[in-house]
């Protein structure tokens, strides 16, 4: 499994096995190669490699991977919960396409829904940056320029401490990949990084100098602003235990940080039994993908639909129904 990691920082990988002839060639795109919005689809990638060819790009801006999707430019992607509601209504990281983008809503469906990973408040521990207020006037990597994650994370900032960006401090945009060796070169003073619980790539951060992770303050939780917070879809809070980073000076307590949720989107026109395929590979191989990253332990049958407001696709539907599971009426295709 090592290997598949290393392939995964690659960037673009296929899994190949003896692929009957008749098999399609599927395209894919995940998030950052630390996250599971790459591990996902990589994984789906291995547990149909005896029926399909499934070529997963990684560290892809995933607003845009699911515009490709909708549009037919690829077959599958890992899609932010929150951005497919911003797309629904032509909002925003698709306010330029407006009627366009909800257009191509209407082409998404739905496998099943995951927790895609935590955002991880960063900062040096000589930064002097201990609280979320001394973040005014700072420089703050909040994500990339088009995705779904710099809302995210500047609706954090603004939910706890009322700063907006661009006026009470600064926001930095970057690919995710120029984005590390920004924060490492000291470009920034707190760095708005996804990954999952205990991910080796968070840690790498502190090999030279240790860093600090900001967490959810307990004062924040019964406001106002925390409720329109975690009421907004994809949006959720959840732990990062104490000891989970070696290298972050304040492991010695739990903290609490906002999560986001995923789900893999197909097109609508995609072949039932392909859809079928795909779905019921996942979960015939969860003990496997539980085993290779704790963050998909909570992706169940049970939970498949956590958070999720994607259409489920017939040949996903077809699947559940076989194992018992009823479908809520707003995931049915003509809802």
């Amino acid at each position: 499994m090592n290997n598949l990691r290393q392939a995964l920082a690659g960037g673009l990988i296929a899994i190949s096995a003896a692929i009957p002839a008749t098999a399609e060639t599927l395209k894919a795109e995940g998030g950052s190669a630390a996250g599971l919005s790459a591990l996902v689809p990589q994984l789906m990638s291995k547990y149909t490699a005896d029926m399909h060819e499934i070529r997963v790009n990684v560290d892809q801006t995933l607003t845009r991977s699911a515009l490709k999707v909708a549009n037919g430019q690829i077959d599958l992607a890992s899609t932010p919960a929150g951005a497919f509601a911003k797309m629904q209504v032509g909002k925003g990281p698709f306010n330029k396409l407006g009627e366009e983008a909800v257009e191509a809503s209407r082409n998404l469906r739905s496998l099943f829904s995951f927790l895609g990973g935590h955002i991880h408040v960063m900062t040096y521990a000589d930064s002097g940056i201990g609280s979320w207020d001394q973040l005014k006037d700072k420089r703050v990597f909040v994500g990339p320029p088009a995705g779904s994650a710099s809302a995210q994370t500047m609706g954090l900032i603004e939910a706890i401490t009322g700063y907006k960006g661009g006026e009470d401090y600064e926001a930095i945009k970057l690919a995710w990949s120029a984005a590390n060796q920004a924060f490492e070169d000291g470009k920034f003073d707190v760095f708005m990084r996804t990954g999952t619980v205990g991910s080796a790539a968070v840690d790498q951060f502190g090999a030279a100098k240790k860093f600090r992770l900001l967490g959810i303050p307990e004062d924040v939780l019964g406001t106002d602003a925390w409720a329109k917070y975690v009421s907004t879809p994809g949006y959720a809070a959840d732990v990062l235990p104490a000891g989970s980073y070696e290298n972050q000076v304040n492991n010695d307590a739990d903290i609490l940080a906002t999560a986001y949720v995923m789900f893999i989107s197909v097109h609508k026109d995609m072949s039932e039994d392909i859809a079928y395929q795909l779905t019921k590979a996942m979960f015939e191989n969860l003990d496997d993908a539980h085993s290779v990253n704790a963050g998909l332990q909570p992706l169940t049958l049970d939970n498949a639909f956590v958070s999720l407001g994607a259409p489920l696709h017939p040949g996903a539907i077809r699947y559940y129904e076989e194992k018992g599971i009823e479908i809520p009426a707003h995931l049915q295709p003509g809802s």
